[in-house]
């Protein structure tokens, strides 16, 4: 679009002038023009030191008194440039120098060693045309586009057709879908994302909510029912780090709390940015693009805190350390955190594979680090990615957790352990996660973890005995009877006189209704045996001993 510079009003230039360089630099701050201003509209820091633009609106050949206001800024910018290292001063104004312009300039700013220039009409035109939508919205009609379009965004717009199931949804999704193209193209400072889904808010957990909004350039995701079967979610995505500046989202809340556990999590929120499940909180206040938030008057539910761009950590491990040594260390499968309203503190969640959460509470001034510690049998999930947490967390009876770098420095730590009922419930979980592993070395069918609750003692029992096995244990043993239901053929030769025997035959395991096949074989020494036929059955029973000894192993390895 063309400009009409003449004719625009000079905090609109100032403000499109200092919008245009922020968002290309994406650091670096606009000061609103004062008499304290310092000489200076907009600084950007750069690695050989500041950039300092002074704006001015004026469009026409300069007068005497247009000259007098460009001196006395760069005065004041004088008297505070020895306190900084400059690289650059530029005056910025829609209007080309003229020769004697450029002398005057050159005459006011000598003396300086960092490089003073005139930014002119065509470099301000250049700008508009670079970045279109911009342009139109502060000097066309962008700014009304923009509230219109998202006024029909968050009223619905017009009627769907009368479809349901999977055509209404589809509609709906091509609604959301056109709108958030259509705001991309009027707003310059945010990129929206709306979405339809099927579904309810009170389902989805605050961890996971965090998790699907961590992503760059996000500032705010708001969630809100729309009917009992629907929510709507809306992304707003910065353009540029210097966006929550130049157009900022703000609100005013009133939170309460009626009870000691809703004042815990408010002062958890606040201080640690831990998220926030049924924080009832009216708004009183709200500003910036629409839709980034809530009517003032409507009740807000809960709250998570978006982590900031420099919160991406590199791999992260939970460390068990006894008498200061470093006796077991956990990969740490995700993290998710985020930092508190009131200060320098931090809430970090971890997971040691699918069974295991840690939260840290930490970093926050004159309140004590604090930890939270659960686990789960985590039903369907591999043992082998179970295992490792399990068994940290049994552990830590009398020693310290912390989590920290994967072979670096810890971040948060020297949380003690007595006993307690998280460590015993872990302690008689791990043995039949471990079992299940070991079944797994010896199948190519994928062995899951079944519910806890489904499962028979003998079952259990027999996975057990069966893992020692397969571990290379040895059992020894007696016994009473054993039923021959295989392999009569062998016993036919066999008189009542006791002799020695050994049994090899295949292992299968049953657990939760499903079995495993294993390429393993059993193999059971019994040092006297004598075959009883009484009632038409074959039956071993004890001979000169009753002692038996089993083993395992793949085949081949066992001998028969």
């Amino acid at each position: 679009m063309t400009i009409n510079w003449e004719r625009e009003p000079g905090e609109r230039i100032e403000d499109f002038a200092a919008a245009y360089l922020l968002l290309r630099a994406g650091v670096g701050n606009q000061i609103r023009p004062s008499r304290g201003d310092g000489g200076i509209d907009v600084q950007i820091p750069t690695a050989e030191g500041w950039e300092i633009y002074q704006v001015k609106r004026f469009a026409r050949n300069l007068q005497h008194s247009e000259k007098r206001q460009i001196e006395e800024s760069w005065l004041r910018f004088k008297q505070s440039a020895p306190l900084n290292r400059v690289r650059s001063w530029k005056l910025v104004l829609p209007l080309e120098p003229t020769r004697e312009n450029l002398s005057w300039l050159a005459e006011l700013t000598d003396g300086v060693e960092f490089e003073t220039s005139w930014i002119g009409r065509a470099q301000m035109d250049g700008w508009a045309a670079e970045n279109p939508r911009l342009a139109e919205y502060f000097f066309g009609d962008g700014g009304q586009k923009w509230h219109e379009l998202m006024a029909l965004a968050f009223s619905g717009g017009r009627p769907l057709e009368d479809t349901e199931g999977e055509p209404l949804l589809a509609s709906i999704q091509e609604r959301a879908s056109s709108l958030s193209k259509a705001l991309d193209e009027v707003d310059p400072f945010y990129r929206y994302e709306i979405e339809m889904r099927t579904g309810n808010l009170a389902d989805i957990s605050q961890e996971e909510s965090l998790r699907s909004a961590s992503r760059p350039g996000i500032v705010e995701s708001v969630l809100e029912q729309i009917d009992d079967d629907h929510y709507r979610v809306t992304h707003i995505i910065a353009r540029s780090p210097a966006s929550a500046t130049l157009r900022p989202i703000t609100g005013t809340f009133n939170m309460t709390a009626s009870t000691d556990e809703e004042r815990s999590a408010l002062e958890m929120f606040f201080h640690y940015g831990a998220p926030l499940e049924d924080g009832k909180a009216t708004v009183v206040a709200s500003s910036g693009p629409p839709g980034s938030g809530l009517p003032v008057g409507q009740t807000a539910m809960s709250w998570t805190m978006f982590p900031s761009e420099d919160d991406d950590l590199p791999p992260l491990e939970l460390r068990l350390i006894r008498d200061g040594v470093t006796e077991l260390a956990v990969p740490v499968t995700s993290s998710v955190g985020s930092a508190g309203i009131a200060g320098p503190g931090r809430w970090l969640q971890v997971q040691a594979g699918p069974s295991v959460s840690v939260k840290f509470f930490y970093g926050a001034p004159g309140r004590s680090d604090s930890i939270k510690l659960s686990t789960d049998m985590a039903p369907g999930a591999d043992p082998a990615l179970v295992l490792p947490g399990l068994e940290l967390v049994a552990a830590l009876p009398g020693a310290s957790l912390e989590v920290g770098v994967r072979g670096g420095p810890a971040l948060a730590g020297g949380f003690e352990f007595g006993p307690n009922e998280v460590s015993a419930d872990a302690a008689h979980t791990a043995p039949l996660v471990a079992a299940l592993n070991s079944i797994q070395r010896f199948t190519t069918t994928r062995v899951r973890i079944p519910a806890a609750a489904e499962l028979l003692r003998a079952e259990v029992h027999a996975l057990l005995f069966t893992a020692r096995l397969l571990e290379g244990e040895t059992v020894e043993g007696t016994f009473s009877a054993v039923d021959v239901t295989e392999g009569a053929d062998y016993f036919e030769s066999w008189d009542e006189r006791p002799r020695s025997l050994t049994m090899v035959q295949p292992i299968m395991v049953e657990l939760d209704g499903v079995a495993w096949e294993l390429a393993a074989q059993s193999r059971r020494i019994f040092i006297s045996v004598q075959l009883d036929r009484a009632d038409g059955r074959l039956t071993l029973r004890p001979g000169e001993s009753n002692r038996v000894s089993i083993s395992a192993g793949r085949p081949g390895d066992v001998p028969s």
